[in-house]
């Protein structure tokens, strides 16, 4: 599990270099791969920075299903589901997820989690979306913003999100 974790946690943060370089005009690359911060990259030897990385999920569960661990999320669950909605029971909404909701919601949370914690200087939050839909972050980061106390922000390097497709990224500050 533990070498999972790195391994996610290893593609994220290229995934995100490769667009934050590009971004940023810079050449960032992974020098060490720890666990408080999750990574330590650096342009040059006096050019550093930190990532710290977390996964988010539309639906509780979304993590293990996109691992492999669940079955909430296949044909079979969806067709159990539906024949449930057939029967009059649950809702429609057990098994969407729209931007403005849930998944907002779970992203928004996991970034005031992180922001209880202090990596030190020149770090950044990068928060993987893990939801296939791969929803257009840029439509609600003012949303976000409103919604997350920054009086205390020790992420200095900003606090972004990179899509599931790992394709784009987003800041949030």
């Amino acid at each position: 599990m533990q070498d999972e974790k790195k391994a996610i946690e290893k593609a994220t943060a290229e995934a995100f270099l490769r667009l934050y370089n590009q971004k940023m005009n810079t050449s960032y690359r992974i020098v060490e791969h720890g666990d408080s911060p999750d990574i330590r990259c650096e342009d040059t030897p006096s050019n550093k920075v930190n990532l710290e990385i977390v996964l988010t999920e539309a639906w509780p569960g979304d993590i293990a299903a996109h691992l492999g661990r669940a079955n909430h999320r296949t044909l079979e669950a969806l067709k159990t589901h539906l024949r449930e909605l057939d029967a009059g029971k649950g809702s429609v909404f057990d098994r969407v997820s729209v931007l403005s909701g849930n998944l907002m919601a779970m992203v928004i949370d996991r970034i005031r989690e992180k922001l209880k914690k202090d990596y030190g200087p020149n770090t950044a939050l990068v928060v993987r979306d893990t939801c296939p839909a791969d929803p257009d972050w840029d439509l609600v980061v003012d949303e976000i913003r409103h919604h997350i106390d920054l009086s205390h922000n020790p992420y200095d390097k900003g606090i972004w999100i990179i899509s599931h497709a790992k394709g784009r990224i987003f800041r949030i500050l």
